[in-house]
């Protein structure tokens, strides 16, 4: 028995030491997701608007953490990135001085009440920075020798790691000490004999384009209100999600499968080994309808004018207005209601959101706001092409109807005698006008006692069709907007009289529409009445763009079904609003003709918001844009926006005008 004891031992330490003692050292081995690459979102051209890159993270390895040189490694790390000007994850609401006082920091709901989860956990009082504080150091073996503020980084490195132990039970997802540390920083940890402290890799979202931030969006980590909903779609709890914008809209087709790796690794924790259980699968590339260069012009117009409009009115000219704010352009290609661009302001930059949140947040002109689709606003006259097509359609007018403007509309008199605007500026009138020149010169009067004479339930018929008050289609969130009416004002409890009707007929009353209805709105009068879905995916394509998965075709949603007559007088109205009336200044001699329409919405208070809509070519429409100023006093001020965008539009190089097919480089 003794030799066969020998025996086995010469074979084990002898024969086949070598080979067992390199075993010995790999027999650390740790199963790890391998994150798959987020699909690229491109624009119409496939010019990259968000692409993915490497990044480096430091990370602990509980594992590989040993026990006794915790504390050292942390302030060691911490040393390092201070001097790398690297910031790290340190959430605790504990501020401590140089001379240990200990008092509580502002902090947010979500870190306070960790803190507070923690405290109870341990069993302490929240309330009691010192003892909390005290607490800390007797749980974290802090070595009584360091400074209070070295005990502080101690503490707050500790505390992180203890918020994702089993004894605290919050469940939330694994600490990340540092993200996306420079190159020269990895080197200076991998040099280091740093156990437990680990370098990952990941791919983060890198942007291409510093325009359409509020349709592009961002992407983060899932809300905790979120998570219910996306768990049984195989999303882990610290997985990264689209939080907005076509990044949430597309989630399912952007987002890839990650895949599995074992690691082997020895005993100081050294990867000596990779096997992969489960390959990753990247997303899918989102190619956009959006023509960046369109929407380049379109943000760089509506800051400008907006600008331009504000100083006029600081210096106290009667062109400009001091309380101008946000605004909106969206464009649209009128036969496929594709948008190819939409503007919103002010905005945001995309690669600085989360370190600009809490001052995004705060501030009062909402540039988060994604005016453009979630804004609402009253047409003002621009709505009173809706009142025209369905005056003349239920024949409560014809295109030879004459209707002569009085000044004061007295039908409703002694009551209700509202006043056309020329009257109530110049003491003036229209004289006897039809429909067409009512358009032109946006008679009040006229359209008074054609709404009168068509009623509120008619004119909405046909602003529905037209897609006033009604979804577009859209993939992105957008407010439906309101249709003023009786349905409306008695679901809010209130009562809907005779004069309301004159009011909506106009443009005023109850009646607020979002940009992009606005948009839709005018690109059905311009294509002869065929409304479709407004959509902003134009193709998905496999990651390495060798197929092209599903292409956006949208579909009708109305169809107006009007008298080509009829809709031709509508068309020939808002031609001669370019060519002699309020928008004359800025069309008259344009390269193409233009049919536009101003507007001036009245608001609670402040100057009116400035509204206008357009469409060009007149005589083969290409595009619908409309344009919505936020107290801009006049739409007559805002139309130059539209004819920046159109200058873009027609001056863009058609060599461009093909997207990328399959199997093409994309250059």
């Amino acid at each position: 028995l003794i030799l066969v004891v020998v025996a086995r031992l010469y074979d084990l330490q002898i024969i086949n030491g070598a080979s067992y003692y390199q075993q010995s050292e790999k027999k650390l081995t740790r199963s790890v997701e391998v994150q798959a690459a987020r699909g690229e979102i491109l624009d119409r051209y496939g010019r990259e608007l968000v692409t993915n890159r490497i990044c480096y993270n430091i990370s602990f390895d509980s594992v590989l953490f040993p026990e006794a040189r915790k504390n050292e490694l942390i302030l060691e790390l911490v040393e390092i990135c201070n001097a790398n000007g690297v910031e790290y994850v340190d959430t605790l609401p504990l501020e401590v001085g140089a001379d240990g006082s200990v008092t509580l920091a502002e902090s947010g709901e979500t870190a306070t009440n960790r803190f507070e989860r923690w405290c109870t956990a341990i069993g302490v009082d929240s309330a009691d920075p010192a003892a909390v504080f005290e607490k800390m150091r007797e749980e974290y073996d802090v070595d009584p020798e360091l400074t209070p503020e070295q005990a502080r980084i101690v503490a707050g490195i500790r505390y992180e790691l203890d918020l994702r132990s089993a004894r605290i039970g919050l469940n939330i997802s694994s600490y990340v000490f540092a993200e996306d540390i420079p190159t020269e920083l990895v080197a200076v940890i991998k040099e280091r004999d740093m156990p437990g402290v680990n370098i990952d890799t990941e791919t983060v979202r890198e942007y291409e384009s510093s325009y359409a931030a509020h349709l592009l969006g961002v992407v983060g980590k899932i809300q905790r209100g979120d998570y219910e909903g996306l768990k049984d779609k195989g999303y882990e709890l610290d997985d990264t999600v689209g939080n907005s914008g076509v990044e949430k809209a597309f989630e399912e087709w952007l987002r890839g499968k990650n895949g599995r790796k074992i690691e082997e690794r020895d005993t100081a924790g050294k990867v000596t080994g990779i096997i992969y259980e489960e390959e990753p699968v990247a997303g899918s590339n989102i190619v956009l309808t959006l023509d960046i260069s369109l929407q380049e012009a379109a943000e760089k117009s509506l800051a400008s004018r907006i600008a331009e409009i504000k100083a006029l009115g600081e210096a106290g000219s009667s062109l400009g207005s001091e309380d101008v704010a946000g605004g909106a352009v969206v464009v649209l290609d009128v036969n496929t209601f594709e948008i190819l661009a939409a503007a919103s302001y002010p905005t945001y930059s995309l690669e600085s959101f989360y370190s600009d949140y809490s001052e995004l947040a705060n501030d009062a002109t909402l540039p988060m706001y994604n005016r453009a689709f979630m804004g609402r606003y009253q047409p003002g006259s621009t709505f009173k092409m809706a009142t025209a097509i369905a005056a003349l359609e239920t024949g409560a007018i014809t295109v030879n109807t004459k209707i002569t403007d009085r000044g004061i509309y007295t039908y409703y008199a002694p009551s209700y005698t509202p006043m056309c605007e020329i009257y109530l500026t110049q003491r003036g009138t229209h004289g006897t006008i039809d429909v067409i020149d009512a358009l032109r010169v946006s008679c009040n009067y006229f359209f008074y006692e054609v709404g009168r004479l068509t009623g509120i339930e008619k004119m909405n018929e046909y602003a529905k069709l037209l897609g006033l008050g009604e979804p577009t289609g859209v993939e992105l969130d957008e407010s439906i907007g309101i249709l003023a009416g009786k349905e409306n004002r008695e679901a809010a409890g209130k009562v809907w009289n005779s004069g309301d009707t004159i009011q909506a007929a106009i443009g005023q009353s109850d009646n607020l529409f979002s940009p992009l209805q606005l948009a839709c709105y005018v690109a059905t009068i311009a294509n002869g009445g065929t409304r479709r879905s407004a959509h902003i995916l134009k193709s998905i394509k496999t990651y390495d763009y060798s197929d092209t998965i599903y292409e956006e075709q949208g579909e009708v949603l109305s169809v107006l079904g009007a008298d080509e007559n009829n809709l031709r007088a509508v068309q020939e109205g808002m031609l001669a609003v370019s060519t002699s009336g309020s928008a004359s200044a800025v069309f008259r001699n344009y390269q193409v003709q233009v049919a536009s329409k101003t507007g001036t919405a009245q608001t609670g208070s402040g100057s009116p918001h400035g509204v206008f809509v357009a469409y060009a070519p007149y005589d083969d429409p290409q595009i619908a844009v409309a344009v919505v100023v936020e107290h801009a006093g006049k739409g007559s001020r805002i139309g130059v926006i539209a004819r920046d965008v159109m200058d873009a539009y027609f001056r863009t190089d058609q060599s461009l005008g093909a997207i990328i097919g399959d199997g093409e480089l994309v250059n």
